[in-house]
């Protein structure tokens, strides 16, 4: 968050947009923006995908660069890099991938729980590539900072693959304390 925060917002004015789930917790829990208008949500983590696809909206709106920080599933179920490129906008997904709906998983574990919410992992920038836009993976946090530099200096559709640790704990702790406080008044402990 912090080299977006450098990057995206520091360096350039483009519109951003912060997916639902964890992408939500990251981007509002570190990113600042000095202007009003600039940095748009879902409130009370909603429905997942109106970033991939809002994102074209925003570019076009404001006709320029705007960027969506999006969970990897929620980049499955709303992918738009196709529109993005069919109409040349200057839209850039910031993809947060760990191959899994990790707010669900992290919620059940909270809860003492396990959930199927692991799915195979998708190379974006492939993907990215296969419909025509461009794109590039990122491995490393020191590949970070190049790769968001690349990705606001192209005049079309980019697609920023990067690969984030599943086992680190987004800054959800107001949302896990009261899934803590819901499973005991819901499902009491008994001995």
């Amino acid at each position: 968050m912090a080299a977006i925060q450098e990057i995206v917002i520091d360096r350039h004015d483009a519109i951003v947009l912060a997916e639902s789930g964890n992408s939500f917790t990251w981007a509002n829990h570190y990113l600042r923006f000095n202007e009003a208008g600039r940095y748009r949500v879902s409130t009370n983590v909603g429905s997942m995908g109106h970033a991939g696809a809002g994102v074209l909206g925003a570019a076009m709106g404001r006709g320029g660069k705007a960027v969506a920080i999006i969970g990897d599933g929620a980049m499955l179920m709303n992918c738009e890099i196709n529109t993005a490129e069919k109409f040349d906008l200057p839209a850039v997904w910031i993809v947060l991938n760990d191959a899994r709906y990790n707010m669900c998983e992290q919620g059940m574990t909270t809860l003492g729980l396990t959930a199927d919410a692991q799915f195979p992992e998708v190379d974006f920038a492939m993907l990215a590539r296969a419909l025509g836009a461009d794109g590039a993976r990122v491995e490393r946090e020191a590949e970070l900072a190049p790769a968001l530099a690349r990705a606001m200096a192209a005049s079309g559709p980019f697609v920023l693959d990067v690969r984030i640790d599943p086992t680190r704990r987004a800054p959800s702790q107001g949302r896990n304390r009261g899934l803590q406080a819901q499973m005991t008044v819901s499902f009491p402990r008994t001995a």
